[in-house]
């Protein structure tokens, strides 16, 4: 009897050490087909922790483009946020090249809202991460000027597609909605043609400086890398004038717009003194002392290189 109950827990045993490890195991594409089989159900479950793992990512990338052309729009959005989660996460440069040609697929998805998803994931890549056949198909979606223009215009400029200068060109002008005006020049600054950096410039000085202009016109200097751009930014910073108002909506009061310039410039400014956490803002307990940095920084490096490998 003694033996039997023994020979019965070394099974249950066996069994429960063993289930975790099956479903641990399991190939990407498995999971790949419950998860997705569960998001036509109208559940919400979470991507399996197994699909962004870089050792599973060419695996992945393979099973994924026949979900890509799915007909319910949820599980093709899922589709562009795993390729961008998982491209993201490999440093491979043929499987980065490939999610992002699989994203620049889903710019011509036919709900609106996945295309723009699309294209916002695409601006999370590196230059290099584009192949020659991403860059004809981001060309094509200029031509056919198609959904959510204004960022296919600045995608084409973070590209440097120099050959669709004069494409481009014509939607500056009016006639045209004032998004893609401003997109278009941004894009066309970004290409470093002088023409629309000095129209960029010159209605960016007639501005007051304020929340306005540091929250929605400074994130498009910065996209520009130009450096006329960027030294009106750090000149900018060094201001003590309290034009802008402090994070805190309770207790809104005057600050100097060097706080949130500083944060504006450490993605794009080589040695930068400070680093930025996961949402956004400069790792530092003292915000005083950092921008005091940052401006004592600028000062001693004027020959600062500005950073053109990301958006």
């Amino acid at each position: 009897m003694g033996q039997s109950l023994n020979r019965w827990w070394i099974i249950i045993l066996f069994i429960a050490i063993a289930f975790p490890l099956v479903s641990y195991g399991q190939q990407p594409e498995g999971l790949l087909k419950i998860y997705f089989a569960e998001i036509r159900e109208g559940k919400n479950p979470s991507i399996p922790a197994q699909v962004p793992l870089p050792e599973n990512a060419k695996s992945v990338l393979a099973a994924l483009p026949v979900y890509q052309y799915d007909t319910l729009v949820m599980v093709r959005s899922k589709v562009y946020t795993m390729l961008q989660q998982v491209g993201g996460g490999v440093k491979q440069s043929t499987l980065r090249q490939t999610a992002v040609s699989h994203l620049v697929q889903g710019c011509k998805d036919k709900d609106s809202g996945n295309a723009g998803l699309s294209l916002d994931y695409l601006t999370t890549f590196r230059k290099d991460d584009f192949s020659p056949a991403s860059k004809d198909s981001i060309r094509n979606l200029v031509s056919k000027k198609t959904a959510h223009f204004d960022q296919v215009l600045k995608l084409a400029g973070f590209l440097e597609l120099t050959d669709l200068k004069e494409t481009i060109r014509p939607y500056t002008q009016a006639g045209n909605a004032q998004s893609i005006r401003w997109a278009a020049l941004v894009s066309l600054s970004r290409m470093n043609d002088v023409s629309a950096i000095n129209e960029v410039m010159k209605r960016v000085r007639k501005l007051p400086m304020n929340d306005d202009v540091v929250y929605k016109i400074f994130p498009d200097l910065v996209y520009t890398r130009n450096a006329e751009a960027i030294r009106y930014m750090v000149e900018a910073m060094q201001s003590d004038d309290k034009n802008c108002l402090s994070a805190d909506a309770e207790r809104e009061e005057p600050i100097p717009c060097g706080y949130r310039i500083m944060e504006q410039l450490a993605p794009v400014i080589e040695g930068y003194p400070l680093e930025l956490d996961e949402s956004g803002d400069i790792k530092t307990k003292d915000y005083t002392a950092a921008l005091k940095k940052a401006r004592e920084w600028f000062i001693k490096h004027k020959d600062y290189r500005i950073l053109r490998d990301r958006f």
